[in-house]
């Protein structure tokens, strides 16, 4: 089952990142217009869409760790929509507090996925022993003081005793009956935290008990000059290389602030890079027939062209073994299919910020 929900969300990757990558131009072009509703339940839909291959990915399991831009809200959207019907099997009304203007993090999504599913699954089990109305809260927030932000989830459970609550995060340590739980969820969910640079703690008292997660952001504001050229480091020069052209014109349309160039080959972007290799970035899709972007990557640094440390890995997956050596291995950034506007101008602003 693992295989086809990672082939299914693998084959959908593409024409996702056109449809996502459109429909968000559209809302914006059409904001204020007596179409912005239409194109707004568009982009709604193609997120919906995105979202559900996204949770293929991660009960598929089929991701090494792979850090990107990450947009926390988007994660705990995500996990309120796969656990949903559950949650209201067992009448628990959920309510999602996401402020706006989040900085991006730099994670794994599907880590951070995997935290919040067990935070809020950990939740529901407490939440079904208490009596109604119950209630489950996702909060974010951002400490710009700090530069940090943070995941609440929160219930109104019966609470945490106070003689275990200090062993919660210990491997194995349960209270629940054998073959029920492991005791490994809220251990793995503390290793990846603390693995990003970030903490999680856990406040608790009868009718109320609220896991923070806190993270440490890319900037201080998401999206804050993102898309706006205006706020950008100024005109770049950008080579696009995907084999699917519906997605070279939407990442050309997603970056037309900037001097972009599109090609539909390896072997093509090969030779372009040979004779002219002074591009600020270059947009690479992972797997490509003729050559891949992993023998692109590798013949520019055998050849010693200094776009190597330009290009940005664009993925629909690693599914194959050689790809997840390959990015593990390197320390070029990497975009996962599909991607959101915003998400993606700025980690090019912030490439060519540093060039």
């Amino acid at each position: 089952m693992g295989t086809v929900l990672a082939g299914v969300a693998h084959e959908l990757n593409n024409p996702l990142t056109a449809v996502t990558g459109y429909a968000n131009l559209l809302r914006q072009e059409l904001a204020g217009t007596p179409s912005a509703t239409r194109a707004e339940a568009i982009a709604h839909a193609a997120d919906r869409c995105a979202s559900i291959v996204r949770n293929f990915l991660a009960l598929a399991r089929r991701h090494p760790p792979e850090r990107q831009l990450v947009r926390l809200n988007d994660i705990a959207r995500d996990a309120a929509e796969l656990l949903a019907y559950h949650l209201r099997v067992d009448r628990i009304e959920v309510a999602l507090d996401l402020a706006d203007g989040l900085p991006v993090l730099w994670a794994d999504p599907h880590q951070l996925h995997q935290v919040v599913v067990n935070l809020v699954t950990n939740a529901r089990d407490e939440l079904r022993r208490a009596p109604e109305p119950r209630r489950l809260t996702l909060r974010t927030r951002a400490d710009a003081v700090r530069g940090r932000v943070s995941l609440d989830v929160e219930d109104t459970g019966p609470g945490i005793a106070v003689e275990i609550r200090d062993r919660i995060f210990e491997p194995f340590f349960t209270t629940k009956p054998v073959g029920v739980g492991t005791g490994l969820g809220l251990s793995v969910c503390h290793g990846i935290v603390t693995a990003l640079g970030g903490d999680i703690a856990v406040d608790s008292r009868p009718g109320a008990t609220t896991f923070r997660v806190t993270l440490p952001a890319v900037a201080l504001a998401e999206a804050a000059g993102a898309g706006d050229p205006a706020a950008a480091s100024g005109r770049a020069r950008i080579l696009v290389v995907d084999d699917e052209p519906m997605v070279t014109r939407a990442l050309a349309r997603i970056l037309a602030m900037h001097d972009v160039t599109v090609l539909n080959s390896g072997p093509e972007a090969l030779a372009r890079l040979r004779s002219d290799p002074a591009y600020d970035v270059v947009l690479c899709d992972l797997m490509m027939p003729d050559m891949t972007g992993m023998e692109l990557h590798d013949r520019l640094c055998q050849e010693g062209i200094a776009s190597s440390d330009r290009v940005v890995f664009i993925t629909g997956g690693a599914f194959t073994p050689q790809a997840r050596e390959f990015l593990a291995r390197v320390p070029n950034p990497r975009v996962e299919k599909p991607f959101e506007p915003a998400a993606l101008r700025a980690l090019v602003d912030g490439l060519v910020a540093r060039r």
